[in-house]
């Protein structure tokens, strides 16, 4: 009785001539293994750039609380500067250092060659 091809003495072989399965299987798993790093190193990445963004939002915020303070101060000293320079306490300034109101005003006369001309 002759033998099918690919048997011998009564056994099956898994194996015929080529190991291209075996390679193809190798193949796979060192494809699986690439993916799977470069999926870790992506969520890496990812998180690292998540971090800093939620360390920078955090540091905005401070920066606009300072600019807030600054502009409240700012407003502040502004109406302080206004009613200091109003007219009623300057004239309780004046009133206080004794100064009187001008009745008559004097103007000095300048007369041609009395002014030094620098060179």
């Amino acid at each position: 009785m002759e033998k099918p091809l690919g048997q011998k003495s009564g056994y099956m072989t898994y194996y015929q001539g080529s190991n291209s399965f075996i390679s193809n299987q190798s193949g796979n798993v060192a494809l699986r293994v690439a993916v799977f790093f470069v999926l870790v190193l992506l969520t890496v990445v990812y998180l690292a750039q998540t971090n800093q963004v939620v360390a920078k939002n955090f540091e905005l915020r401070a920066v606009q609380q300072v600019v807030e303070q600054k502009q409240a101060e700012n407003q502040t000293l502004t109406i302080d500067l206004m009613q200091s320079r109003s007219l009623s306490n300057l004239e309780g300034a004046a009133k206080s250092l004794n100064l009187v109101a001008v009745d008559k005003i004097n103007y000095l006369k300048i007369l041609p060659g009395f002014l030094a001309l620098s060179q």
